[in-house]
């Protein structure tokens, strides 16, 4: 029988009956570990262009994804029929069994492990977590290129140093102190910031009757933490340290040496409000306590997951709420926007950075690397019992950077996907489905103004019927029923069922449920400029809005914006989550989306469109002015009519706009690149491309400055190709430089290099000497700044003077 035998924990390697295949070119090795990093879960196509060519697309991207996938399958053959194409042909699956694949035997001997280890077989779960470690033959996917497949590969590696600590603390256990020490040794010295590992060496250090070299350790980590990260050394390493001074009988604990109940100093807790309407879901709510019960040993985690609108949110917030006292050294809530449909792709970035921010951490002492921003996290975390809530989780890369891994800490996850590759390292699977029939009438009467209805009457059936279990579509209707009390329930079934069923993608395949029905009994409830202010929402990218840019959206008065804004949220189609800021439910933001398509005119979305990233580019242009020291001058032009600019008066206002509407911005810059499918052209709107290259020139100080790289690196991009589109060579070769300075940022010496030859190029080819002459000076600068800084009111500093002045196109 063929074998097959492939392998991601070191070089690249794919066995057929023992012998190497090859695998011709790195693009098609970029493709297997994209695919194998999901094995047996579906990669959507766009995820394998972008992760295979990152900014530099082939001209047909899709199709040369698939003739990729082509000589891939014969690279794998007879195994090529394992790569199938799933979700309509709109994704990638690599289908394998867990024995083929080093990662899911290395899985496999963690969990066996981990069950060895819980009976008390502490020689049996060492065997097996070195049968584990065995599986790594150097630096995962060595030798294969990319920025995604190193992110792939950083994760790996992530997982490795967590065996390790649980090998050396099996090992520990079973007092072989001795044995380990000259490999805890080793791991140290690559791994100075880790403290657990050097919590490990201290404790064996001392058990060997070797205290006084402990005690040195100590001083020396405390010292390179100090020096490295700003930080102190965690509780556990300082519990160890007086654990062997008390120990010491000739050492006595310093005077200000803290307690580990004293080390936490802060203990943030920003968990939404629950909701006084929670119905039913006990059998969950057991299963995440067992879940919760199982982690004082070891962390935990549980996943939550099920269809849109099932209720996973509302779950997950509803039990931290009930268990929050057992987590006194914090709470943590992300929404991680996974599944909007208009939202950037993000991966941890962003929570992280909250995350550091919420935990203490001084905004210039925020690693630039998402793997070094993950590292502080867990250190910061290590020894606290804390509970995190992940909120909207599209995959396991996503979640994975955001666990916290102390023992006794717990984290819920909440997604569309049941995460495996989660689950299979070891959280408890939480699949939440529909409410019952009783458990829907209850949520639904709960909104009702005499607090019941009755389950048996055909009207109440036929409304229960519609709604088909959904929390969300059930609240939705009794929202409506609320605000309506002279309506009678025969009205709101007949308005259900007369309804026209749109939202397809959203249904629920076991009944006939079609939430575009449920948001439409609110929707044909709105007044005039509500209604049409809704639709222009779907334009907007989210994840919130104001009321002065809906004035500008909707070329509305201000006034009018806000009283508009009020009663969609009144009509529960928007939520103010934070005062004067209106965010929307992911399926609303579709439904928004289907009522512009159907009810607004092309002309009229364009010049909505080119309305609202006016109002948001010249109120940054702005913003921008008060923070930069020195800024080249910009001539944005007069606002379009309709456009109302919000009052930045000062340099602090300047920097809580730009950091409340950062994500909007960074949405915006991609409206067009949102607009094209990864094979087409988005329609042409010059005046609109011009907008967004001025929008992503006003933020790209901003982004700098705070080293966000990979921000930079997508605004820029999008800049790109909005100057290519409209001709504008200037932008473009300006839009180059940025780009080599967003990959300075992020370390990509070599690809910066080629992004500044090709803007010189471009610029000679042109004779554009003041672009050429900004390029220069712009790498300049970011090569001074990738070790931080920021002005001396904490906005941007100043840009180096490479042309004339009032000269930037």
């Amino acid at each position: 029988m063929t074998t097959l035998d492939v392998r991601l924990l070191g070089p690249l390697e794919v066995r057929i009956d023992g012998e190497p295949a090859a695998i011709h070119g790195n693009n098609a090795r970029k493709l297997l570990a994209i695919l194998l990093d999901e094995a047996n879960r579906s990669v959507p196509i766009d995820g394998i262009v972008r992760g295979v060519w990152e900014d530099e697309f082939p001209e047909r991207p899709i199709r040369a994804a698939r003739n990729l996938v082509s000589d891939l399958r014969r690279d794998l053959r007879p195994f090529g029929d394992r790569i199938a194409i799933t979700d309509g042909g709109e994704a990638y699956v690599c289908r394998i069994d867990p024995g083929e694949l080093d990662v899911l035997r290395c899985k496999e001997h963690q969990r066996r492990a981990a069950a060895l280890r819980a009976t008390g077989d502490l020689d049996g779960a060492a065997q097996e977590l070195r049968a584990a470690l065995a599986a790594w033959r150097g630096r995962a996917l060595s030798g294969v290129p990319g920025r995604l497949v190193e992110a792939i590969a950083r994760g790996l590696d992530g997982d490795k140093l967590a065996l390790l600590e649980q090998f050396f603390d099996v090992e520990i256990e079973l007092g072989r102190h001795q044995d380990v020490l000259p490999e805890l040794r080793g791991v140290v010295a690559k791994h100075a910031t880790r403290q657990r590992f050097a919590a490990q060496l201290m404790r064996s250090l001392h058990a060997c009757g070797r205290s006084v070299e402990a005690l040195e350790h100590y001083e020396s980590v405390r010292e390179h933490l100090a020096d490295s990260l700003g930080v102190d050394p965690d509780p556990e390493l300082r519990a160890v340290h007086l654990e062997i001074l008390r120990a010491d009988s000739s050492a006595e604990p310093d005077a200000g040496e803290a307690t580990p109940a004293g080390g936490i100093a802060i203990a943030p807790s920003t968990l939404p409000p629950t909701t006084a309407r929670f119905t039913g879901r006990d059998e969950q709510i057991r299963a995440l306590d067992q879940a919760l019960d199982a982690s004082a040993s070891a962390a935990g985690s549980a996943v939550i997951s099920g269809m849109g609108g099932v209720g996973k949110t509302t779950l997950a917030v509803h039990w931290a709420h009930r268990v929050a006292a057992e987590f006194p050294d914090g709470r943590l809530y992300f929404n991680l926007r996974g599944f909007d449909p208009s939202a950037p792709e993000t991966g941890p970035g962003p929570a992280l950075g909250a995350a550091l921010r919420a935990l203490g951490v001084e905004q210039h002492r925020i690693p630039a690397d998402v793997e070094d921003q993950t590292g502080l996290y867990r250190t910061l975390l290590e020894g606290r019992k804390v509970l995190v809530v992940l909120d909207n989780v599209r995959d396991t890369r996503q979640a994975r950077p955001l666990l916290p891994a102390s023992p006794g800490s717990f984290t819920v996850i909440t997604s569309r996907d049941p995460l495996v590759g989660l689950i299979m390292g070891g959280a408890a699977p939480i699949p939440l489905q529909e409410l019952t029939s009783d458990e829907s009438q209850q949520l639904l009467s709960g909104f009702l103004p005499g607090g019941k209805i009755d389950a048996g009457s055909r009207t109440a059936g036929r409304i229960l019927r519609i709604c088909g279990g959904l929390p969300l579509a059930l609240s939705l209707v009794g929202a409506w029923a609320a605000a309506h009390p002279s309506a009678s329930l025969v009205s709101l079934a007949e308005r259900l069922e007369s309804t026209s069923n749109i939202l397809n993608v959203f249904s629920d395949k076991g009944s006939s449920l079609d939430l575009r029905t449920v948001f439409a009994c609110s929707y044909q409830e709105l007044g005039p400029r509500a209604a049409a202010a809704f639709r222009l929402l779907g334009l907007h990218p989210g994840p919130d809005i104001t009321a002065s840019a809906m004035a500008s959206l909707a070329a509305i008065a201000p006034d009018q914006a806000a009283e508009t804004l009020r009663e969609l949220a009144d009509a529960h189609l928007v939520e103010e989550h934070r005062p004067g800021r209106y965010t929307m439910h992911d399926l609303l933001r579709a439904y928004a989306v289907d009522r512009l398509e159907t009810g607004v005119a092309q002309a009229e979305r364009s010049i909505a469109a080119r309305r609202m990233v006016e109002h948001y580019t010249h109120t940054a242009a702005e913003a921008g002015r008060l923070l930069a020291l020195y800024r080249e001058s910009l001539d944005f032009g007069e606002p379009a009519g309709g456009v109302r600019m919000e009052t930045v008066r000062d340099a602090r206002a300047a920097r809580s706009w730009f950091a409340a509407e950062y994500q909007v911005l960074r949405g915006l810059v991609q409206l067009r690149s949102d607009e094209a499918d990864l094979e087409h052209e988005p329609d042409s709107d010059p005046e609109l491309d011009e907008r967004i290259w001025q929008l992503a020139w006003c933020l790209a100080e901003y982004m700098m400055v705070r080293h966000r790289g990979d921000d930079l690196m997508a605004a820029q991009s999008a800049a790109l190709n909005a100057a290519r589109r409209v001709g504008n060579v200037r932008a473009e070769v300006v839009s180059l430089g940025y780009l080599a300075g967003a990959l300075r940022l992020m370390g990509e010496e070599a690809a910066a290099s080629k992004r500044i030859d090709r803007a010189v190029a471009l610029a000679e080819q042109h004779g554009e000497a003041w672009a050429k002459a900004f390029v220069l000076g712009i790498v300049s600068v970011y090569s001074g700044r990738t070790g931080g800084g920021v002005g001396e009111d904490g906005g941007p500093g100043p840009v180096a003077e490479s042309g004339p002045e009032n000269s930037v196109p």
